[in-house]
């Protein structure tokens, strides 16, 4: 994560928590679509909590979304420091 950025807003961290339970629940067969973290994505990605790349979905060819290894990490830490 980009250190001159502020924290993820409680909105985001959950919108970054549905995607991660997404892709761990289809084991990434189908991934987060942009319309599914609406006003979440443009923060998300700033902060490298997540990244995009192009995946044929329903035989077409979509922008798709994923957790980073920062966005993993950010994640993990979030469940220790609530443990």
């Amino acid at each position: 994560m980009k250190k001159s950025l502020r924290p993820p807003t409680k909105r985001m961290i959950e919108k970054l928590k549905e995607c991660k339970e997404k892709e761990i629940a289809r084991n990434g067969s189908i991934p987060c679509l942009p319309e599914e973290m609406k006003s979440s994505l443009s923060g998300l990605y700033k902060r490298g909590l997540i990244d995009t790349r192009m995946d044929i979905v329903n035989n077409k060819k979509q922008l798709c979304i994923y957790v980073t290894e920062a966005g993993n990490n950010f994640l993990k830490k979030m469940e220790s420091s609530a443990a």
